[in-house]
């Protein structure tokens, strides 16, 4: 399981050598740190680097200086990007500012991989259906449940978007995309009952990392 982990530390006072080394220790998929740290572990660390990046972990604020952290993120060693969206906006029915936002971060993400937090405890149903088919619509490469802050992900949600990520993937079938589920994920049992609802929406194939990522901390303890 933890091949399919974004093993994540997202604390700013938190200790990276610690968390470096353990992560050395066992195969996930990637390390999710803040910008801030990418830098030093890109020195210490061989494997793949994710980065939250983009005002984690809000979704509102400057564009450009949004933008100016996902590029100094990627400069600094990341090849993957965690952007939280404009959730605020979007219950606001501002359509164009979020489809902005995702246009712009796609941009300057490059051809490194993007992953959208929809931030589903903020939402309903609706709104998340809605959050994710703009993310998808406009480059997303994972949609990602949420950031842990403001609510844990949920089994409801996770079937909502494993269920509409599969209408996506065979509508698109040269274009398929991911999904991430984080937000709370912290026991074995937890994650497999999470891997039960993607692979009933989903199949197989799906739990792969190049689809499918748990974001945790807690799993490995």
């Amino acid at each position: 399981m933890l091949e399919l982990c974004d093993f994540t530390m997202l604390d700013a006072n938190g200790d990276l050598q610690a968390f470096l080394d353990d992560a050395a220790e066992h195969p996930f998929a990637t390390i999710c740190i803040l910008p801030q740290h990418v830098a030093e572990a890109k020195k210490r660390y061989h494997g793949s680097i994710a980065c939250a990046a983009g005002g984690f972990p809000n979704g509102d604020g400057s564009l450009p200086e949004r933008l100016e952290e996902i590029q100094t993120a990627i400069s600094d060693g990341a090849e993957e990007i965690d952007v939280v969206l404009d959730f605020e906006a979007l219950m606001n029915d501002d359509r164009n500012k979020v489809v902005r936002d995702i246009v712009a971060i796609r941009a300057a993400c490059g051809d490194k991989v993007l992953k959208i937090i929809l931030e589903t405890p903020e939402m309903d149903l609706a709104y998340i259906e809605f959050g994710a088919k703009l993310a998808l619509e406009f480059g997303a490469d994972f949609i990602k449940t949420c950031t842990g802050r403001r609510g844990p992900c949920t089994p409801l949600v996770a079937r909502v978007l494993a269920e509409l990520l599969a209408i996506w993937n065979t509508e698109h079938p040269a274009d398929a995309r991911g999904l991430k589920l984080s937000g709370g994920i912290r026991e074995p049992g937890q994650a497999e009952g999470y891997l039960d609802i993607v692979r009933t929406a989903l199949g197989d194939g799906f739990v792969h990392p190049a689809t499918f990522r748990f974001g945790t901390s807690a799993l490995l303890q």
